[in-house]
């Protein structure tokens, strides 16, 4: 378990605003229910009375359960959203990924054209006018790629523009489309 992590998490989910005002309104809601309408519902005595007698007889009491009836609230939401982003941490950093490689990383329909790009890479395709894959890898080195299918294979590119040369490594995905992932070489 990695605890800087969910201490992290943590502290985001503290920062974030609406922690604070779904905290407020369901704890709002409870008081009302638990310090209210149960009393008038039990019985037919004014229920705000009853409450005004409650804190002058047990003030502790009553302010700690007015204060637990905004505090449940809000550590099962700050619990719940750590909970689900520890979770899909992994899911998150995948999708991450593309954003954060430097070098382009994109995804291609089986005839070359262009689905999904990463930020990084979008800039770079359009200031080489790069519309389709063949476009940077090449009709022969996309060729191959096709051919191999499933089977990784790691290709060498030269792009003229840039004056490098790249690693090329593939992906099929599950809907016929391919993850191209280039690395460049120092020169």
């Amino acid at each position: 378990m990695d605890t800087q992590l969910i201490g992290r998490l943590i502290v985001d989910k503290l920062h974030d605003r609406t922690t604070y005002v779904l905290a407020a309104i369901v704890g709002t809601l409870i008081n009302l229910y638990g310090q209210l309408l149960v009393p008038w519902f039990r019985a037919d005595v004014n229920p705000v009375a009853m409450l005004a007698d409650e804190f002058e007889s047990r003030p502790g009491l009553t302010l700690f359960s007015v204060f637990l009836a905004y505090a449940f609230p809000l550590c099962v939401g700050i619990y719940s959203a750590v909970a689900a982003r520890y979770k899909n941490r992994r899911m998150e950093s995948i999708a991450d990924f593309p954003e954060r490689k430097p070098d382009p990383v994109f995804r291609a329909t089986r005839s070359g054209e262009l689905v999904e790009l990463g930020a990084t890479t979008r800039r770079m395709f359009e200031e080489y006018d790069i519309d389709r894959a063949q476009r940077i890898l090449g009709e022969e080195v996309w060729n191959r790629i096709l051919e191999n299918g499933a089977e990784p294979k790691t290709e060498r590119i030269y792009f003229e523009a840039q004056n490098a040369e790249y690693l090329v490594s593939h992906a099929p995905t599950r809907n016929e489309q391919i993850n191209i992932y280039l690395t460049r070489l120092p020169s």
